[in-house]
């Protein structure tokens, strides 16, 4: 009788530990999901190219606009920017919640036409970051008849 009851005791413990170390491996994978998600976050862009300028859209929701960096080369913008968010969850007494997220975004858009980057100009509004740049070939465009 005593050994029947000792494998089984062993049994349950050997049960026990297996669950506790599946649920803990699903909570350092969810907790790493939630890592890469939350703090890799790489912006949306635009690039629109007019007769005079290279235009580029980055989003920077929710980002301040002097944690904005902006370097503009003859071929490329390159954004970074710095992020600290904290929301607070209050469902009730007496459960209260904060999420905090702070890291760095960066983002490097590469230009398809060589702009003058001494001329660009920058407006932040509304978490879109805007950037105009004059091309330094323009194409100009002619009317020609034809003989």
């Amino acid at each position: 009788m005593k050994n029947k009851r000792s494998t089984r005791d062993k049994k349950g413990f050997i049960e026990k530990m297996m669950e506790d170390t599946a649920r803990t491996i699903d909570n350092i994978s969810k907790d790493i999901g939630k890592s890469i998600i939350d703090y890799t976050f790489v912006p949306g862009k635009d690039i629109l190219e007019t007769d005079e300028s290279m235009i580029v859209h980055v989003d920077l929701p929710g980002i301040k606009k002097k944690d904005i960096e902006l370097d503009v080369t003859e071929t490329r913008v390159r954004v970074k920017a710095n992020f600290d968010f904290e929301e607070e969850t209050n469902r009730g007494t007496p459960l209260n919640r904060h999420d905090r997220k702070s890291g760095v975004v960066r983002r490097t858009v590469r230009l398809p036409k060589k702009v003058i980057p001494q001329e660009a100009e920058a407006k932040y509004e509304n978490g879109v970051l805007k950037v105009e740049i004059p091309k330094q070939e323009k194409t100009e465009s002619f009317k020609v008849e034809i003989n």
